[in-house]
């Protein structure tokens, strides 16, 4: 009985071939368009989290319990980014968690360039240790221009971005100290600009911090770039640890009572400062006559002045990587308690916290890739029960026939959904695996765009849609499903139809 009935199904497909090849052109566009779209929104997403994630920012990162704003990368208002008080604590921890791969300290501040015409421009630095960097981010930083920060160096690595930014609003073009002008790094409208720049090789910084600050001259040590989404990630610039420290005036504070006697000690204790220029306490006296002193003496006594104890854990952030399958909602949760249990100085955030903007956009885009799938989902819907509904209408004759010699109603009903899911299948699985391997195709073809926003829609800066066996199994459920909702009409209007419809068709 149930050959017979398939029987059935494939004979009335047969003889209503148009009506078939109409109904089956449906599915297959539907399905195609489905499959790039989604293969479109799982490549932005995959390519998203290996450029972003896996190449700048680690699942989670961490902050100071006292820092307000939680947009670490990207934020140039201004206010500084709290330091992390007893970073080693928080190291133990971090390397006590098996869900947690590796992690990376870093200095993130904002310091201000002083130029020549007293319009500060605003850098965001980041400090690091490059060589741990680059082993950290799978080397996602290329030098174009001079060479990279080594452990003792001491200089800037400019992003590509900040200089073009730099030179285009300021006239200045920083370029690697003890290397020429590289015209061909050059962006055409700066090129033309070329005789109006002032070149530079060093530039003099100044933290914007609560606290005291310093001013600070660098040397330009190189200019890099990012391998992917440099537009958004190239207006960083890193300087070595020492500067940063000295900038931003990250010091470690000790005083040696031993050298303070006890008269000074109890002078310091009083509430009345007068009595402090009643003698000369701090005073020594000093014999300035030729013999008296030595050179080498003086010199030595003003650098031991000038040493300052710089504070060698000055980190305000610490991005995180997570081990392959720890869900990151779960293993921020679990962080954030094992932190606040130990006490320590940092909360956990997810990247997309840290960078509001870039996530806010890359939510935008899916929002629309997601919203214009459901829309298609939607349409679909009603065209493919239109379209069967009038088949349907069309056929009622033929129905009516049937019915009269004794089919059942439960029998016309199925009968509908059979060839309307023999079409699902075989049309609708054709758009999946053509949508495939045209997503296939476009990958080996490796399209590049260096505009922001299709990067962002890219992914990065190459058009990857990715359809894995699993999505197009998935796909075709989802086909299977929406037929299965449209013939629900059509199938209730066939088991309407009576014997009496037939006759009076005639």
């Amino acid at each position: 009985m149930n050959l017979i009935f398939i029987k059935i199904a494939f004979r009335n497909l047969s003889r209503h071939k148009v009506k078939s090849l109409i109904v089956g052109g449906l599915i297959f566009l539907v399905s195609f368009i489905m499959t790039i779209g989604n293969g479109v929104i799982k490549g932005m997403n995959t390519g998203l989290r290996k450029n972003v994630v896996e190449g700048f920012t680690g699942h989670i990162v961490l902050i100071s319990t006292n820092q307000f704003d939680k947009e670490v990368f990207g934020s140039l208002s201004g206010r500084p980014i709290a330091l992390m008080n007893d970073y080693s604590k928080t190291e133990s921890v971090l390397k006590s968690l098996n869900y947690i791969k590796d992690f990376l300290p870093v200095g993130r501040n904002v310091a201000m360039v002083l130029t020549e015409t007293r319009i500060p421009i605003f850098w965001l630095l980041i400090s690091v240790d490059m060589d741990e960097y680059q082993k950290f981010f799978n080397s996602n930083l290329i030098v174009i221009e001079g060479n990279s920060l080594l452990s003792n160096d001491t200089g800037l690595l400019i992003g590509s971005e900040q200089r073009k930014y730099a030179a285009n609003f300021f006239n200045i073009w920083f370029y690697p100290v003890g290397s020429e002008i590289n015209y061909s790094n050059m962006p055409p409208k700066v090129f033309t600009n070329r005789e109006n720049l002032e070149y530079k090789t060093d530039a003099v910084l100044m933290g914007l911090s609560e606290d005291f600050s310093s001013d600070v001259r660098i040397p330009v040590k190189g200019i890099v770039k990012f391998k992917n989404l440099n537009n958004f990630f190239g207006g960083f610039v890193f300087v070595d640890r020492k500067s940063f420290v000295e900038i931003f005036n990250y010091i470690v504070e000790k005083i040696d009572e031993s050298k303070i006697s006890e008269e000074q000690k109890k002078i310091l204790k009083e509430e009345n400062l007068d009595s402090l220029l009643e003698e000369e306490l701090f005073a020594t006296s000093l014999d300035v006559r030729k013999e008296g002193y030595k050179t080498e003496e003086i010199k030595k006594a003003i650098k031991k002045e000038k040493e300052i104890n710089y504070n060698p854990e000055a980190y305000n952030a610490v991005l995180i990587k997570l081990k392959n399958g720890i869900n990151e909602d779960v293993a921020l949760k679990k962080l954030n308690e094992e932190l606040k249990k130990s006490g320590c100085d940092a909360k956990a955030i997810s990247w997309k916290d840290a960078t509001p903007q870039l996530a806010q956009m890359i939510g935008m885009i899916q929002g629309t890739f997601n919203m214009i799938i459901f829309l298609l989902f939607l349409v679909s819907f009603i065209v493919i029960m239109n379209t069967i509904s009038m088949s349907v209408i069309e056929r009622i004759t033929e129905i009516g026939m049937m019915r009269a010699v004794g089919a059942q109603k439960r029998f016309i009903a199925n009968l509908i959904r059979l060839e309307s899911l023999i079409l699902g299948v075989v049309f609708g699985g054709g758009g999946v695996i053509s949508g495939a391997i045209t997503c296939w195709f476009i990958r080996m073809l490796k399209l590049t765009s260096k505009n922001e926003m299709m990067n962002l829609v890219f992914g990065g800066e190459v058009f990857s849609p990715l359809v894995g066996f699993g999505d197009i199994f998935s796909n075709i459920l989802v086909l299977i499903f929406l037929v299965l909702l449209a013939i629900i009409y059509p199938a209730g209007l066939a088991k309407k139809v009576t014997p009496l419809e037939a006759i009076a068709r005639e």
